[in-house]
């Protein structure tokens, strides 16, 4: 693993990435709906940095360990959760689905710990606890719907479970020597094509043609393009659970820029939020990673 600090890095990937937020936002009120906005424009940032890693890199020659890797990192970190926060926003509210983004460093950590990833270090246990702190303080002054059938609450830990499993796949599969534009594209495309598949079944993906949608999609794919470029540069620098606190950078983003950009009042709980977020990120800062190294031979096979 690289050696360089990964805060920097952390930080830009939690910044760019945490636009979405309120790009979805402005999108929504053009007439864009959920699966719609999740689907374009991965698809056309897929599209632009396979042009780009062609451009740059060439063509890969082992295309297929690549596809593979994208297939089963673009299920976990992107399509399954988009999709199950696209049905549970629609049938228990905003609340549970942003509740259910609070919990990745959580399953991160106890993935990582179960399969032998890292040993407890209570440092980084108290930064993780103290970031899920930060969010649930958060999510509380945005209220929304809780309505906790057992359909709901299973998806609700289902969504953080996937991504943390993607999380930790990504640490332990990321295939070495290969451009962070060919990762990225091979992610985002595998993901677009699963969503894609949603869609056909789910209906509601049709893009949009007039000029304003079309506009906020555009920004939404320039958005993953820079977003996935330094959210694998960050993969390579990071454990999984440093990494895995970009979501909560992402959700202090997308909360400032809702309130600078789109007038969204601010509520008073974000102080305090922050405060706690921030904390967590200065302990985990200086916990260093108890690590148990993985054999050579594990990291250098091929994904399922």
């Amino acid at each position: 693993m690289n050696t360089l600090q990964p805060w920097p890095l952390l930080l830009a990937t939690g910044l760019t990435l945490g636009l979405g937020a309120p790009i979805a936002r402005a999108a929504a009120a053009q007439g864009v709906g959920p699966l719609a906005f999740a689907l374009w424009p991965t698809l056309l940032a897929g599209l632009a940095l396979a042009f780009l890693g062609l451009w740059r890199h060439g063509l890969r020659g082992d295309r297929l360990r690549l596809a593979n890797f994208g297939l089963v990192a673009g299920l976990l970190g992107h399509a399954l959760p988009m999709t199950a926060l696209f049905w549970l926003s629609s049938h228990a509210g905003a609340g549970f689905a942003s509740l259910s983004l609070a919990l990745p460093p959580v399953f991160t950590l106890a993935f990582s710990l179960v399969l032998g990833r890292e040993r407890v270090a209570w440092l980084r246990v108290v930064a993780v606890g103290l970031g899920f702190c930060g969010a649930l303080v958060m999510l509380s002054g945005r209220g929304g719907s809780y309505e906790a059938t057992p359909l709901v609450i299973a998806l609700a830990l289902a969504i953080p479970a996937s991504i943390g499993a993607g999380n930790v796949y990504r640490a332990i599969w990321l295939p070495h020597g290969v451009a962070g534009e060919w990762l990225s594209a091979a992610t985002l495309l595998a993901s677009s094509s699963l969503l894609a598949i949603v869609g056909v079944l789910c209906g509601g993906v049709s893009a949009p043609v007039e000029p304003a949608p079309l506009a906020w999609l555009a920004l939404q794919s320039a958005v993953l393009v820079l977003g996935y470029l330094l959210y694998f540069a960050l993969q390579r620098r990071a454990d999984p659970v440093t990494f895995s606190f970009i979501g909560y950078v992402m959700m202090l983003t997308g909360v400032a820029a809702g309130t600078l950009l789109l007038g969204e009042q601010l509520s008073w709980v974000v102080w305090p939020a922050s405060c706690l977020v921030l904390l967590a990120l200065c302990l985990l800062a200086r916990a260093a990673r108890p690590s148990l190294q993985m054999a050579p031979r594990l990291r250098e096979r091929k994904p399922a």
